[in-house]
């Protein structure tokens, strides 16, 4: 990896920092955004992805479950001798909650409510960021990219990178639909999970690209 390439990946990862900051003291600040409300109120006139899908949805990107699953993924790399994978994902899982806690007690953001919204689902956390959307970005993204460059089995390869790309798509809307986020706790979800995920996946690609350093 070159020092360029290096120094844009950096650069490129402060002002995704830099953002999600911003986005935070924005939504400290405000109960809504500019067009949270609107994008509320149109997801919540579709028919989809409605009731059943969007509780589906939610049940499987809980921080319990990810991390659950996150714990499972470590042991199951590790046997499999991709010990610098699993090491990685492991200082991930354990800061994740971390990050995620701490962001919404600072925050502190109030849920959505009548009569701005259809509350159609309960909570019981403070809104910024969207846990049901960090925590499955950080996860699934990073088995996204193990599908992608990983020297694993093609057939686990696809399973893995197709379901991961299904729930990073699917873990934003139903959390709107639902009433229980504004579209900018969503997007806070994203950038967060993604600040926590890119430095591990930076680390991943060094290692990568420089094995004879793995001792």
């Amino acid at each position: 990896m070159s020092v360029s390439w290096r120094s844009f990946i950096l650069v490129s990862w402060l002002a995704l920092l830099g953002l999600s900051i911003a986005l935070a003291a924005l939504a400290a600040q405000y109960d809504t955004l500019p067009g949270d409300v609107r994008i509320a109120e149109w997801a919540q006139g579709q028919p989809f992805p409605g009731e059943s899908l969007s509780d589906a949805a939610r049940a499987i990107t809980t921080t319990e479950v990810v991390l659950a699953i996150g714990a499972a993924a470590v042991a199951g790399l590790w046997l499999l001798g991709r010990r610098w994978e699993a090491a990685l994902l492991l200082v991930g899982l354990i800061v994740l909650p971390l990050l995620q806690g701490g962001l919404k007690e600072i925050v502190d953001r109030p849920r959505p409510g009548a009569p701005l919204v259809d509350l159609r689902a309960g909570f019981s956390s403070a809104s910024f960021p969207a846990g049901h959307v960090m925590s499955p970005i950080f996860l699934y993204g990073f088995f996204l990219y193990l599908s992608l460059r990983s020297g694993l089995l093609n057939a686990l390869r696809l399973v893995v990178g197709l379901w991961s790309a299904f729930v990073l798509i699917a873990a934003g809307p139903p959390n709107v639909w639902l009433g229980v986020h504004w579209p900018s706790d969503i997007l806070g979800g994203w950038a967060w999970g993604l600040v926590l995920l890119l430095p591990l996946l930076y680390a991943l690609e060094r290692k990568e690209r420089f094995p004879a350093h793995e001792r």
